[in-house]
């Protein structure tokens, strides 16, 4: 990755118009189209998933402008004919190809990325366009709920007792999770420092989206910073003392008997349909499931679009709620159950590790680690939008590793000519 400062001046931030260059807005276009698919999702509009085919064709556009390929790429080869056997084995042919289409996704974004991996000031670009305009939509959405104003998106409210900040892609999850990243770029990654003010806002809106999978990761972020003032360290303990004071008083009673009984419903008790896939993943791995049971057989939106017999042949509880639930929304059962234990570890390696740098360092390991926890109940590594800006971050946080580490060899060779 060159040393192009994003967002900067003078004659790098004015690069003429090129077949790259050009390549390089396709592929940030294409993360705005899919972020555009998940509002129509949320409005339920048909249409989402032409405007996601879309930007596909755009991503293989850019591809094809400039071949760029990582070693790794070796692996498609194989990875691309486990995928054919999960088709092949697939109860439905259109059941399968819809999610081969979903397994797809993230594998030709991560090969985009790479491609442009030394332009990635404009992706980036429109990542943070995307994310601020998010939240200045839940600025307005706010507002809007307490005056009576158009909502624009459907409000979701949990249990009553609070709104969950969703932007104008209307997914709580996805919008505490993009900016959360918002967040990571600019504490961690050199070119984005002059928006370190703007990094406690986007902590901000990342709580205000009450994921509690978001409350874990923020709470682990200081063990890995690469330096926190004192004055950080007393604004977070004297944020502490106030939690605890109002703990204490009771303030906060319903929202940990929601937070307590999420842990009951999903974690300990198993009582959910997210912990029913994970029964239904461990026996079927236990009876051999190698190279899979066929592509939108379990877990996706197209196993309970077109009726997966998989269900029944594992006794699988819904708890109630089959007639309401689109995916067990798990995404590991879902992948080891289609495409097996093979398959499954290729698809993992090849999306986490392709086009990454050689040495990484504790932000890429921490967002890494975040995303795949966030994974144990969503559905985020098969949602575009979702896992573009995950790959887009990790692909700017393993080039900056990259650069302290070519930076170091180069230091070392002067000093060695000069003791020389």
């Amino acid at each position: 990755m060159n040393a192009t400062r994003w967002g900067g001046s003078g004659a790098a931030a004015r690069r003429p118009l090129t077949l790259r260059s050009f390549g390089a807005w396709a592929v940030a276009l294409a993360y705005l189209m899919f972020c555009i698919s998940d509002t129509m999702l949320t409005l339920e509009d048909e249409r989402a998933q032409l405007v996601k085919i879309f930007a596909f064709c755009l991503l293989l556009l850019a591809i094809s402008l400039r071949p760029r390929f990582h070693r790794l790429i070796v692996l498609a080869a194989p990875l691309l004919f486990m995928l054919g056997i999960g088709l092949a084995r697939s109860f439905n042919t259109d059941a399968g190809m819809e999610e081969l289409l979903r397994f797809l996704f993230p594998i030709v974004i991560t090969v985009a990325l790479f491609a442009y991996r030394d332009r990635i000031d404009a992706v980036m670009t429109m990542f943070f366009v995307v994310v601020l305009s998010n939240d200045l939509f839940q600025c307005y959405f706010y507002l809007a709920y307490l005056t009576g104003l158009p909502v624009l998106l459907p409000v979701r409210i949990d249990s009553g007792l609070f709104l969950r900040a969703q932007g104008w892609m209307g997914f709580f999850s996805e919008f505490s999770f993009i900016n959360f990243c918002a967040f990571l770029l600019c504490r961690q990654y050199q070119p984005a420092e002059r928006f370190r003010a703007l990094s406690w806002l986007f902590v901000l809106f990342a709580l205000l989206g009450f994921s509690f999978k978001m409350f874990a990761t923020l709470a682990v972020y200081p063990l890995i910073a690469r330096k926190v003032r004192a004055r950080v360290w007393l604004m977070g303990g004297a944020a502490a003392g106030v939690v605890i004071w109002v703990i204490a008083n009771g303030y906060l009673d319903s929202v940990i008997n929601v937070a307590s009984a999420k842990i009951a419903f999903y974690i300990v008790e198993g009582n959910s349909a997210r912990a029913e896939s994970y029964r239904v993943m461990c026996e079927s791995l236990l009876n051999g499931n190698f190279l899979g049971e066929g592509l939108g057989s379990f877990g996706g939106p197209a196993s309970v679009k077109y009726g997966s017999p998989l269900y029944g042949l594992y006794h699988f509880n819904w708890y109630g709620l089959g007639s309401i639930l689109k995916t067990t929304d798990t995404f590991y059962p879902h992948l080891f159950v289609e495409i097996g234990l093979l398959g499954a570890l290729v698809w993992l390696g090849f999306v986490l590790r392709y086009g990454q740098g050689r040495r990484v360092g504790m932000a890429w390991l921490f967002l890494v680690s975040a995303f795949c926890f966030d994974n144990v109940f969503s559905m985020a590594f098969v949602s575009p939008s979702y896992v573009f800006s995950a790959l887009l971050v990790m692909h700017a946080l393993s080039g900056l590793a990259d650069q302290s580490l070519d930076s170091g060899m180069v230091r070392s060779r002067k000093n060695f000519g000069m003791r020389r």
